[in-house]
């Protein structure tokens, strides 16, 4: 039995923010780096190893998976819960812009280190080492919750967060060569994603 998309939504304010907030987010991520790689220098050390494909096919296991177990009606949420789910994608889309902004030029799609690459420490990166990533696990999570689905929020949250603790694992590898104690510094005093890990 089909289900309308519309009648997902509580009304059409809620439905035009998350609009806005999806197709603001791919604006986003492919718009800001674009504007910051001009003139950078290449890269000096890349080692990706798959991790940025890893993080698009979880996306589009939270985004998919999300939508189908709203479409089969599978753990549904009340209203309030949609509005929260909302409300955490935003928060989350404004974290990460601001990390990705606070990186500059040294924001990158892939794990990569550049000449001249410093280690960025204050903004969002005070306190969390990927700010980036924890809000981008706050976007997904935030617009499946929206969708009215606490299954397909769990799916999300299972998806990019085993995605993005595989990239982190890798990206903090080369961080290490790359800045050494200063780094493992860094990590003694800084939380990894989230608060506690």
């Amino acid at each position: 039995m089909f289900h309308n998309l519309f009648d997902w939504f509580p009304n059409t304010l809620f439905s035009s923010i998350y609009a806005l907030v999806f197709f603001g987010v791919f604006i986003l991520d492919n718009t800001l780096p674009r504007l910051f790689a001009r003139g950078a220098p290449a890269p000096v050390v890349r080692r990706d190893r798959g991790s940025f494909q890893l993080i698009q096919l979880a996306g589009i296991v939270a985004i998919f998976g999300g939508g189908l177990l709203r479409y089969w009606r599978a753990g549904l949420l009340p209203v309030w819960a949609q509005w929260a789910g909302l409300g955490l994608a935003v928060a989350g889309l404004a974290f990460r812009e601001w990390a990705v902004v606070r990186l500059g030029r040294f924001f990158s799609r892939t794990v990569q280190v550049e000449a001249g690459h410093r280690l960025i420490v204050d903004g969002p990166y005070r306190f969390v080492r990927h700010p980036a990533y924890s809000g981008m696990l706050a976007i997904y999570v935030g617009l499946v919750l929206a969708l009215g689905t606490w299954a397909g929020a769990l799916l999300a949250l299972a998806a990019v967060f085993a995605a993005t603790a595989q990239r982190i694992h890798i990206e903090e590898q080369v961080l290490i060569e790359a800045f050494g104690d200063e780094y493992r510094d860094y990590m003694r005093r800084t939380w990894r994603l989230l608060p506690g890990w």
